[in-house]
């Protein structure tokens, strides 16, 4: 019965921590720059041609939430991957990769990838 028992809570145990959002970030480049405050504005971007001034990748940037009994869409995301960018001194993130991860009977996921940029505008 005891055995039963610890195998029971074993399992609950790593459900919820498997269950968890993940995020990582990764510094690319030789620069490093001071993080940014959390009320500095970042933007967001499908694909670096929507970008008119010249910028720097200064990371890649990473969110998976497998939706715990949600249906999450790109949108549920999109914060955290602000919060990494800003952490790394981006001004800008532009989202390279997005599906659904499927973790459940009713439950789905988001997995984003993205670069972490810092936009210098353009100096005339």
């Amino acid at each position: 019965m005891k055995a039963i028992l610890h195998i029971c809570i074993t399992g609950v145990i790593c459900i919820f921590i498997l269950a968890c959002a993940s995020s990582s970030s990764q510094r690319i480049g030789q620069s490093s720059y001071p993080s940014q405050p959390d009320t500095t504005e970042v933007l967001v971007f499908t694909s670096d041609t929507q970008i008119k001034d010249k910028f720097e990748t200064i990371g890649i940037i990473s969110h998976n939430n497998p939706g715990k009994y949600r249906i999450l869409t790109i949108e549920s995301a999109i914060e955290p991957l602000k919060q990494q960018a800003r952490q790394l001194g981006a001004n800008a993130i532009i989202i390279d990769k997005s599906y659904p991860v499927k973790s459940g009977i009713i439950s789905t996921g988001i997995y984003v990838e993205a670069r972490a940029i810092l936009i210098r505008p353009n100096s005339k």
